[in-house]
């Protein structure tokens, strides 16, 4: 297997894994923990908090991971046909735009909370 197919490959599965975590905090199923969900003072101060948080956390990581999968589901047939530097660029960027959108809006939830 050639480079372009590893990196598509690698970032196809984290799109699955980031889809596959968020489904537990979205589904609420997720107790305060210090390992894995939105882990800050406030959110770990109360479990409502906690909750609420966790909710947009999910959401957001479930969104993130399909947007990740698809990407990465669009390039893997062009691959060969575009430059190498520009399908990593489009699966990089997607991955940290889809991951700063999660955070961006996992702050807001918690300053609402």
């Amino acid at each position: 297997m050639d480079g372009i197919t590893i990196v598509t490959l690698t970032v196809a599965a984290t799109g699955v894994l980031l889809a596959a975590l968020g489904i537990p905090l979205y589904k609420q199923r997720v107790p305060p923990n210090m390992w894995y969900g939105c882990r800050t003072e406030k959110s770990l101060s109360e479990e409502r908090i906690w909750y609420s948080v966790n909710r947009v956390t999910g959401r957001d990581m479930i969104i993130a991971g399909v947007l990740v999968f698809v990407a990465a589901l669009v390039i893997f047939p062009v691959r060969h046909t575009i430059n190498d530097n520009l399908a990593i660029a489009i699966l990089l960027g997607t991955l940290v735009l889809s991951v700063a959108r999660m955070v961006v809006h996992s702050f807001r939830a918690l300053r609402n909370a």
